[in-house]
């Protein structure tokens, strides 16, 4: 009783290129057809449906873990010039003289200043961001707003570089870095470490060791070394910075016998101290760009003046969006000075921690 539908089917394929795979005849065919089961389907046997229907996309943009840029946090950040400035000089004057005993006819005694200029040479750095239309559209369709997301990446990348400058400076300019500016004092060694046995531990690094006494003991070293630089013009009072390496903060959790962490002894002596934790100061989380695990000490202020801050020219500079004929792109820029120590001796450096 399907010949009428096999018969269609064949001048619909001739004659009209029309093809129903799957289908076995007309309802009317099959409901008197004894050869086939009442109700059959007329289609091909249901596959199940597109996993599309059944995916959830959840609206939520989970970004990637990067290393954070802590740079300016720790140090200090402050506005130098402009995006013109290549150079800047900072004035440094130290007030000297000498007094004798009185007389009203002495003309003895003088009061005198002197000046000198501390020179700085600005870097400026650019990245591109490019966006097609079809490209966003597609992106727009999976809820992504494209363009903001190649934006944020592209001030990421700014920052993350001005960071990297901030902490190491670059090489062939007068342009220096928080952890290796040629005018910081000579690094400390840590205090030799004793292993539980009474014996000495394996190494000299605060990793070496799980007593918070031995650990503190080097900051103590780093105090100590700081104050005779500063001649006296340190006390334990002093706001303080601490900056040690990521890979090293455990340290903090370093308990005793008597249930003291090297926390609690640090609060307890030293209660300006601020403590900040410093990836690039450590070689596991550094990225290979510090030799050794670096701990720093410094003063924030002395005499009320900022001891340190990192300085840039622009800290975002977005420049004019080229339109193409289907495609965007645009041009961002930042420029740095590094960091800038205007009292070197009032940092502490201790390599090895």
């Amino acid at each position: 009783m399907t010949a009428f539908f096999r018969n269609d089917a064949s001048t619909l394929a001739r004659d009209w290129v029309i093809h129903l795979p799957g289908v076995q005849g007309y309802f009317s065919e099959m409901a008197m057809d004894a050869g086939l089961p009442a109700y059959a389907p007329v289609t091909a046997p249901n596959s199940a449906i597109p996993a599309l229907f059944t995916t959830y996309t959840d609206p939520a943009i989970i970004r990637a873990l990067v290393t954070p840029t802590r740079s300016e946090t720790i140090y200090g950040s402050a506005k130098k010039g402009d995006w013109t400035t290549d150079s800047a000089q900072f004035p440094i004057v130290e007030l000297a003289g000498y007094a004798t005993a009185y007389d009203d006819y002495s003309p003895a005694g003088t009061a005198e200043s002197n000046a000198n200029w501390a020179h700085r040479q600005s870097f400026h750095f650019q990245t591109w961001t490019r966006w097609g239309e079809r490209e966003v559209e597609r992106m727009g369709a999976a809820k992504i707003d494209w363009v903001n997301q190649k934006n944020m990446a592209s001030i990421s990348v700014l920052n993350k570089n001005a960071n990297a400058i901030n902490l190491f400076g670059l090489a062939g300019l007068e342009l220096y870095g928080a952890l290796n500016d040629p005018q910081l004092p000579a690094a400390l060694t840590p205090v030799a470490k004793v292993g539980p046995s009474g014996s000495a531990a394996a190494g000299n690094s605060w990793a070496d060791v799980t007593d918070p006494v031995q650990v503190y003991a080097d900051i103590l070293k780093a105090f100590g070394a700081l104050t005779a630089q500063l001649g006296g013009n340190l006390t334990l009072e002093t706001p303080m910075t601490l900056v040690i390496p990521t890979e090293r903060q455990q340290c903090l959790l370093y308990t005793n016998q008597y249930q003291v962490s090297l926390g609690d002894l640090l609060k307890k002596n030293l209660p300006n101290l601020k403590i900040e934790t410093l990836p690039e100061a450590g070689t596991a989380l550094g990225g290979g760009q510090a030799a050794t695990t670096l701990m720093q000490l410094f003063a924030t202020q002395v005499e009320g003046q900022d001891s340190v801050t990192t300085a840039f020219t622009e800290k975002l500079r977005a420049h004019a969006v080229e339109r193409y004929s289907s495609s965007f792109r645009q041009k961002k820029s930042q420029g740095t000075w590094g960091t800038i120590w205007f009292y070197p001796q009032a940092c502490v450096t201790m390599a090895g921690v």
